[in-house]
């Protein structure tokens, strides 16, 4: 049974809170206790914590603050790596919709229900938290001016109605989970949206206020020009994955329009008697380097297939695993009961 069959026959969905930490003992129990429990077309909300190898009390805090569930790192993994474990985590406990929010009380679990709302009604996939960029608050000048630039180039190049592409603030759909495969090892955010206009799921956008981070600093950008440097080269490969032919093409096309113009160079200088011999070895590496773009595109369009053919069998592996957890009730009409204990820890 889908999500929107679930919610048409009113047999209520679940929802799945994750929250990834790393030494946020000071301001986890605050977020955790502020998730609301009792939403509307919602017949369960859980709240899963990935601690992400944290030295302090952050996980006996969540603990204390009513979460259900932990999963653990033994040491820090990184951003992307706790988003994918808490994911996982929400898939097995058979969560129809994911709202994924830092613990570090910078975003405000109040608005969640605002969030999932466009999912529950069918109108999206995903739904991003964005938040009014000009006026965000703990961030300098510069990288408000780059997100907002970084966000306007995105939201032109994939046609997506996101006017911040870096917010972590998310409400995903267990259908667009299933299809996601992320591969970075440096943040989430961005990939995902890639992914998503590529998989042509339904994005929304949801405004939030920016709240202002009370203890300690965002271990996500360090400088501007590093988080620009990390960000851009990944988004360089997300964009070469997503349509390697036509990236690829076009480059070929230009460098053959170079080719060109130098062979004519080259023909010029030979009828007037003057220097051409440059004029014939630009024209030939350009030629060169126009042929070996263009076959470097059918090989990585050929790889493209291959990765779409991979991505559709992790699509039914994952469907599968999900069925398998949540059992064959749903296939009798029937709804699957919760595990008997709420807490549970995952080392």
């Amino acid at each position: 049974m889908t999500l929107h069959e679930r919610h048409r026959r009113g047999t209520g969905l679940k929802l799945a809170v994750v929250l990834p930490a790393l030494n946020e003992e000071s301001t986890v129990g605050r977020v955790i206790a502020a998730v609301p429990r009792h939403l509307p077309d919602i017949r369960e909300v859980e709240v899963i914590l990935v601690d992400d190898g944290s030295s302090d009390e952050t996980s006996l805090r969540a603990r204390a603050a009513g979460v259900d569930r932990i999963v653990r790192h033994a040491r820090s993994r990184g951003l992307v790596a706790a988003f994918s474990c808490g994911i996982d985590e929400a898939l097995r406990a058979g969560a129809d919709i994911v709202v994924h929010l830092d613990s570090d009380g910078q975003h405000d679990p109040v608005h969640i229900p605002q969030l999932i709302a466009p999912i529950v009604a069918g109108e999206a996939d995903v739904v991003v938290g964005v938040r009014p960029l000009a006026q965000a608050c703990d961030t300098s000048r510069a990288k408000k001016l780059g997100n907002r630039l970084g966000s306007w180039f995105f939201r032109r190049l994939l046609n997506l109605p996101v006017s911040d592409f870096t917010s972590g603030y998310r409400a995903i759909s267990r259908e667009a989970l299933q299809r996601l495969n992320l591969v970075s090892e440096y943040t989430y955010t961005l990939e995902s949206l890639i992914q998503a206009a590529r998989l042509r799921l339904a994005v929304a956008e949801v405004s939030v206020p920016a709240l202002s981070r009370t203890v300690g600093k965002s271990r996500i950008a360090g400088s501007v020009t590093g988080y620009i440097a990390r960000a851009g080269g990944q988004a360089l490969r997300c964009v070469l994955h997503t349509k390697p032919l036509a990236a690829f093409g076009r480059a070929a096309a230009v460098t053959m329009v170079l080719a060109l113009g130098f062979t004519g160079w080259f023909l010029w200088g030979y009828q007037s008697g003057g220097m051409h011999l440059p004029a014939l070895l630009a024209a030939l590496l350009s030629l060169v380097m126009s042929v070996g773009l263009f076959i470097t595109g059918l090989v990585a369009d050929s790889v493209g297939s291959n990765r779409r053919l991979l991505e559709d069998a992790l699509y039914r592996l994952k469907t599968l695993e999900t069925h398998s957890v949540t059992g064959s009730m749903e296939g009798l009409g029937m709804e699957a009961l919760p595990p008997p204990a709420r807490l549970s820890e995952i080392a």
